[in-house]
């Protein structure tokens, strides 16, 4: 029984990383393509419910598919608040880490999904 419980975990961890790479290409493409935040956040906002719902639907435990939703949008959120606190030469204000982090909190509670 504990080999199974440990496999589980471990096919648990490989989902979330898979997750998590999707996550990056998906802010990678924002970033090469110049996409609206409009557009970019919602589709993290799918990856995320997709990985909780698929979790949960094989079996696994809502709280810990919770979590791996949780991480994955913590990581967007990390990844976004960095790109936006990186420079460009026509920024004439004062770049907030905070603003990042609300706007992409804003954009993230819209009904889009």
């Amino acid at each position: 029984m504990l080999a199974t419980i440990k496999m589980d975990e471990k096919i648990i961890e490989i989902l979330k990383e898979f997750g998590l790479a999707l996550v990056e290409k998906q802010h990678q493409f924002f970033v090469d393509e110049g996409i609206d935040n409009s557009e970019h956040i919602p589709a993290i906002k799918r990856i995320a419910s997709t990985s909780y719902q698929y979790l949960t639907a094989k079996g696994v435990n809502p709280k810990i598919s919770a979590k791996v939703k949780k991480d994955l949008l913590n990581h967007a959120r990390e990844l976004f608040i960095k790109e936006w606190m990186t420079p460009l030469d026509e920024d004439e204000e004062p770049l907030d880490e905070e603003e990042a982090r609300r706007t992409f909190d804003q954009c993230l509670k819209k009904k889009n999904d």
